[in-house]
């Protein structure tokens, strides 16, 4: 089928009928799977474009995808999942810049980019911790290291950045740090005291009502729900990891704010202002992202409040995601629902369906009782 078929037959298609998750699951790492396969240089396809097709290798969302692939593939007992994620970590390898960071945007070449730098951190942490290749660990810490140096000394990041503008989602970078410093002694405080720095930063942006500002794209007071859910989980992540409960309260503010909006409205809808008024549409990359930081809460708090707000999300996004339709977006997920939101206009993009795997994960019994086990540790 063309792409102005695939176009029609996603635009006219309702909602399908929930499966198990162990399906849905199936369908979107295979969709993964022909993301990598479309590029030819084992990175992972940025999206799936209903008017100009698939998009170009994207190395920021190519970094967080290896740790689902080796997760799933390791847990499973798939080699083949844990070969593809690390081609993909190949990949990476080669194109990083000289300087440590890695490039903005879309294929192998670009000005620096420390959101993306990031997130690559991500996938090059577990490749290493996978393999034990050092080449992983050299080049986290070099990338670690670019960071660290762009930092301002307030703790947030000014330069290269999207549109140059300071971001609150750049705790996702600051946790990032710390999870490099895992694999350097030496340096681990710097990573450390530098992430905490981001953190004590975004904390001091973040209003009576839960809401942080600059955690949008822009300069304005909308945000859509994936930025939001970023910089929530960036602060979970980031107290949990440094043992701080007062970053681990930050992150459930904003995100009790959003259960409670949740538990009112069915759903989250896909933007909201710093009244926290919300849009038409659906951004269902955030609705992925807001299951996986109620599961984590639910896992430290054992509030099923958080379990439930998480299974319903997975419940809706299971409803949207394409299973036995075209196959360029069989198993693949839009940024919006309608597909023509303001989120992803028309697009699928991988980071979707990236943090829809995972969240199919985090609620499914198997993978529940192990992270519960990995909370108490």
């Amino acid at each position: 089928m063309g792409r102005l078929g695939t176009a029609w037959d996603a635009l006219a298609g309702g909602e399908g009928r929930p499966r198990s998750d162990e399906q849905h699951l199936a369908g979107a790492l295979r969709w993964l799977c022909r993301s990598q396969d479309v590029t030819g240089n084992g990175g992972s396809a940025s999206c799936y474009n209903l008017v100009l097709g698939w998009g170009d290798a994207y190395p920021e969302t190519t970094g967080y995808i290896v740790p689902t692939l080796l997760e799933y593939g390791t847990q499973r007992e798939e080699p083949s999942l844990v070969n593809r994620a690390m081609q993909m970590a190949e990949w990476l390898l080669g194109v990083q810049r000289p300087d440590g960071a890695f490039p903005e945007g879309t294929g192998e070449s670009g000005g620096p980019s420390v959101f993306n730098t990031g997130q690559i951190i991500f996938g090059l942490v577990a490749a290493y911790r996978e393999t034990g290749d050092d080449r992983y660990r050299r080049s986290a810490i070099r990338a670690c290291d670019w960071l660290v140096e762009q930092q301002s000394p307030e703790g947030y990041w000014d330069r290269h950045t999207y549109k140059n503008n300071v971001h609150t989602y750049s705790t996702r970078v600051a946790w990032a740090l710390l999870e490099g410093g895992e694999l350097v002694e030496d340096s681990r405080a710097r990573y450390r005291e530098a992430a905490r720095s981001n953190f004590e930063w975004a904390m001091g942006r973040q209003r009576a009502n839960g809401w942080f500002d600059g955690a949008g794209f822009g300069d304005g007071s909308r945000a859509f729900l994936h930025t939001i859910a970023y910089t929530i989980r960036g602060l979970l992540e980031g107290g949990i990891a440094l043992r701080d409960r007062a970053i681990v309260d930050a992150a459930r503010r904003s995100a009790d704010r959003l259960l409670a909006m949740q538990e009112r409205d069915g759903i989250l809808r896909g933007s909201f202002d710093d009244s926290w008024d919300d849009t038409w549409y659906y951004c269902l990359t955030g609705n992925a992202q807001m299951a996986l930081v109620w599961s984590i809460l639910h896992r430290q708090t054992g509030n099923d409040e958080y379990r439930a707000a998480a299974r319903n999300s997975v419940q809706f996004l299971k409803r949207k995601q394409v299973l036995g339709g075209p196959a360029a977006i069989d198993g693949a997920l839009p940024g919006s629902s309608p597909v023509f939101g303001r989120y992803m206009f028309l697009r699928y993009p991988n980071w979707g369906v990236k943090f829809f795997s995972d969240a199919l994960m985090s609620v499914s019994e198997e993978y529940e009782v192990r992270n519960l086990a990995r909370a108490r540790t």
